[in-house]
């Protein structure tokens, strides 16, 4: 249910260098990669999480190409998603 989430979240963005990305937007990424690492990686899940990380990768590249204004913007909506979702799993 996690990785659901965390697909979501990531799909949501619409969006590789975190040099070029705005202060919001490195904290928002360096978050979805601590769940990332959080997700067990097994077999049953391989395929998916490979998948995600691909989407997670492109995402980080169209969001470094965009104007700061715009980076900030895409990056603070992502967040709020993924607060959200966060909320909405139980807690282990």
């Amino acid at each position: 249910m996690k990785k659901l989430f965390l697909s979501v979240a990531l799909l949501g963005l619409s969006s590789v260098a975190m040099a070029d990305l705005s202060a919001t937007c490195k904290t928002y990424f360096d978050k979805v990669d601590t769940l990332f690492k959080a997700i067990p990686d097994d077999a049953a899940t391989k395929q998916q999480m490979d998948l995600m990380k691909q989407n997670l990768e492109a995402g980080k590249q169209q969001i470094s190409s965009m104007p700061e204004s715009q980076q900030e913007a895409a990056c603070k909506q992502a967040s709020e998603t993924l607060k959200q979702l966060e909320a909405s799993m139980p807690k282990r």
